[in-house]
């Protein structure tokens, strides 16, 4: 049984005429009669009965009708869903990233584009930036979103953004009332740090933090940027952060921004070099245009 069948019977089962029928598909009309009786054969039963005057559907055509127009339906259901993987307005995008970088501009840009591709389904995945990159080079995930460039040569990368880092202070610090700190002003406090074997960008914090002339005292070493600020209210010191975990952080904190030359932090998109979907395909190009846009 093909579709082009079910099309044709559709279209009689409407017209009930030949001719009418036969006019609406854009054919003749022996190749129509030929097509319903093969149908017919096929299933078994006659789907019209025809006299000289009228023709009617039996009870058999008027259940197959039915399921005809049903079929019908999840055929160009599918074929659409099939067109719009291949142009990148559906799939699923499985994206790996950290806690800190979902605050920051990730977070921006996915509104966005889950408002521009409502059809695109996006999982989000917190994790440790190391197990982020196994994830995508074991295809478990589409994307990271990293502070480390990838060694691996099957992942490419890009810039996606830059991120200011600011200290983290309670609000009693002699330091809170300054528009901004130097690093010298914190070189007495006890510090909260990401442990700095487990990512670049740890290592990196750590020597900003040590090249402001000191050695910093480590009260606490963590995984996840997002413990830093319960552990500066709990009175373990200070620490330098991404900015964006300031958003959505409450609690006796102030954030100031670091002069001079204050720390940055890049933001990467890592992905596989090959076997990129449509629907990571459109993602990434949302980025390139956010970035552009500023």
């Amino acid at each position: 049984m093909k579709i082009r069948q079910l099309q044709c019977f559709v279209v009689l089962a409407e017209e009930l005429n030949f001719t009418r029928a036969a006019q609406r598909l854009n054919m003749s009309q022996p190749p129509l009669s030929t097509m319903i009786q093969s149908l017919e054969r096929e299933v078994g039963a006659e789907l019209f009965s025809r006299t000289s005057r009228r023709m009617n559907l039996t009870r058999a055509g008027e259940a197959f009708l039915r399921h005809a127009r049903v079929i019908l339906a999840q055929h160009e259901h599918s074929l659409l869903e099939i067109r719009e993987i291949g142009a990148g307005q559906h799939g699923v995008i499985e994206i790996g990233t950290t806690g800190s970088i979902l605050r920051g501009g990730l977070a921006d840009l996915l509104a966005g584009f889950c408002r521009d591709h409502p059809r695109i389904t996006v999982r989000i995945h917190e994790q440790s930036p190391a197990m982020q990159i196994n994830e995508v080079i074991s295809r478990r995930a589409d994307i990271s979103f990293n502070r480390s460039i990838p060694s691996d040569g099957e992942l490419a990368y890009e810039f996606a953004w830059r991120e200011e880092l600011v200290a983290l202070l309670p609000d009693t610090h002699f330091a809170a009332g300054q528009d901004s700190v130097s690093l010298q002003d914190l070189r007495r406090d006890p510090h909260v740090v990401l442990r700095p074997d487990s990512s670049d960008f740890a290592a990196y914090v750590m020597s900003r933090i040590s090249g402001g002339g000191f050695r910093p005292r480590i009260s606490q070493q963590v995984m996840d940027a997002q413990s830093i600020p319960s552990l500066i209210v709990a009175g373990f010191g200070v620490s330098i952060v991404p900015a964006a975990i300031a958003r959505l952080t409450s609690g006796p904190l102030v954030f100031r921004p670091i002069r001079p030359d204050p720390p940055v932090s890049d933001v990467f998109a890592v992905y596989r070099q090959s076997d990129r979907t449509p629907a990571l395909n459109a993602f990434l190009d949302a980025m390139r245009a956010a970035l552009e846009s500023g």
